[in-house]
């Protein structure tokens, strides 16, 4: 009986140790990745297309150059593009002529393509507006995290953060930003608003205003406040709204109009509304139909907000 249980034991494993070996061999990655096209964009844009996914961690602006038989073109930004298989150059301008380019980058499995090869510059002007793609909004949120279209001028950026509070910026790829508080950690009670008045591409192209809000909170139903600003009986095409008067809790963009803003309770707030060459305020609620008339008259916002 042991002896036939011994005899049964030795062929289970030697079957298990036959199915192992014959098990499918690891996949080990044996293909340098490869560019397969360059695509000048504009002016100021070339797109790098290879023949499979990249490691982004490796995309930096030191492992390229492009150049002429008499100068270096500045590279001034590479970026990860729309695909895993596609890389982002940002230049200085481009003339209509003979361009070399080297490179290297990695795959996922770090192996590396060296590269090179030569394109003909574009010199078709960018015209595209800067936009901002993903960002952050709502509760749990304890930083403001935004991504944009394409680079951008990191230089000039302008922003306010209601109520304020001091944040120090983190640029990744010059296309993401995060804004993090300076110090202490943000409010649990307060919605904060980042409001951004000003931002240019590498190209000068201005971006459009842009309001976003956050809360530390953990449990939050926000209650809105909306309204309507018009203007000699037509709706305000375009401005700034502010929540508050002496102390500014939150921001606004107007379009044909309509204002809307964050707030946690229903308590009337005093609104105040800038448009081209006229001004309004009065107080509103969120349990209210409200109606903002404005003046002709000049108002300085930037005075009101700094």
């Amino acid at each position: 009986m042991f002896r036939r249980f011994k005899y049964s034991l030795i062929f289970i494993v030697i079957t298990l140790l036959f199915c192992a070996h014959k098990g499918p061999p690891l996949h080990i990655d044996r293909i340098d990745p490869k560019l397969e096209k360059v695509a000048p964009v504009n002016d100021h844009q070339i797109f790098l297309y290879f023949s499979e996914a990249l490691d982004t961690t490796s995309i930096k602006s030191e492992n390229f150059l492009i150049y002429t038989e008499q100068e270096t073109l500045k590279i001034i930004a590479v970026t990860p593009g729309n695909t895993s298989e596609q890389i982002s150059l940002y230049t200085q301008k481009m003339a209509k002529i003979e361009y070399f380019i080297d490179g290297r980058v990695y795959d996922l499995s770090r192996r590396v393509g060296i590269f090179k090869t030569k394109f003909i510059g574009s010199i078709k002007p960018d015209t595209i507006q800067p936009v901002i793609t993903n960002y952050s909004k709502g509760f749990k949120l304890k930083n403001f995290s935004l991504e944009f279209s394409e680079p951008i001028d990191t230089g000039s950026i302008k922003y306010y953060i209601f109520p304020k509070r001091k944040m120090v910026k983190d640029w990744h790829y010059m296309k993401k930003l995060y804004l993090n508080p300076e110090t202490d950690s943000l409010n649990y009670d307060t919605t904060y608003y980042l409001f951004i008045s000003e931002i240019q591409d590498l190209s000068g192209n201005r971006g459009a205003p842009f309001v976003t809000t956050i809360t530390p909170d953990t449990i939050y139903n926000p209650i809105f406040i909306r309204g309507k600003a018009v203007f000699n009986d037509t709706p305000l095409a375009s401005g700034i709204g502010l929540l508050g008067y002496e102390k500014i809790l939150g921001v606004s963009t107007i379009s044909q109009g309509e204002f809307l803003f964050e707030v946690r309770d229903s308590s009337k707030y005093f609104i105040q509304v800038f448009g081209e060459n006229c001004y309004g305020a009065d107080s509103a609620s969120a349990l209210d139909t409200n109606i903002i008339k404005l003046m002709p008259g000049v108002s300085n916002l930037d005075s009101i907000i700094n």
